[in-house]
């Protein structure tokens, strides 16, 4: 058999099947916030650290400033994507079926009475839940657009951080390393 958008069960299936989609993708997107927390763990282990640096002012180079300073940009830009991802959504959910065959049924049987127009209480029927699919839809693709966008930005802007961040780690680590040179003891012994 042919598919029509003329046909309504055509449009009901069609429409039904391309809501559980978005459902299920707004849900794949909440599923894949683990890359995001696993590249916030990672900078988190000399984040104190560099923050430690930037308040001592102990690292003499304005290069390292410069990263840190586009490290925080961009992490700071992260987080807040993050963070609007995290906030919950008005997803929209259909009426449960009763409303059609309960309450709607009986008002659009009233206005065409009679077995003769049966056809037209079901189209009437089908065309009131072919509008409430329609308006989940757009609720549902509007949010799922959002918190794609949010998750989209969120990673990259933690990748894009990730490169500074490193670089402020390789000053950090030169710091140290000449710490250590510089830490000789020296002592005064007597040889009698």
């Amino acid at each position: 058999m042919p598919k029509s958008f003329y046909d309504l069960d055509y449009i009901i299936e069609v429409s039904e099947k391309r809501l559980e989609d978005y459902n299920s993708n707004y849900q794949k997107i909440f599923g894949s916030i683990t890359n995001i927390l696993l590249i916030y763990s990672a900078i988190g282990i000399f984040l104190t650290t560099l923050i430690q640096h930037i308040i001592e002012q102990d690292i003499n180079s304005w290069m390292f400033y410069l990263f840190f300073a586009i490290f925080a940009v961009s992490f700071a830009i992260s987080v807040f994507c993050f963070i609007r991802l995290l906030i919950p959504a008005k997803i929209a959910y259909l009426d449960p079926p009763a409303k059609y065959y309960r309450d709607f049924k009986p008002q659009i049987e009233a206005a065409y009475p009679g077995p003769a127009n049966r056809q037209k209480v079901d189209d009437s029927l089908k065309g009131s839940y072919i509008l409430e699919i329609d308006d989940a839809l757009t609720r549902n693709f509007e949010v799922f657009r959002q918190k794609r966008s949010f998750y989209y930005n969120a990673l990259i802007f933690a990748l894009i951080a990730t490169l500074p961040y490193i670089i402020c780690i390789g000053y950090h680590l030169t710091k140290k390393q000449k710490e250590r040179i510089y830490k000789v003891e020296v002592t005064n012994s007597k040889n009698d």
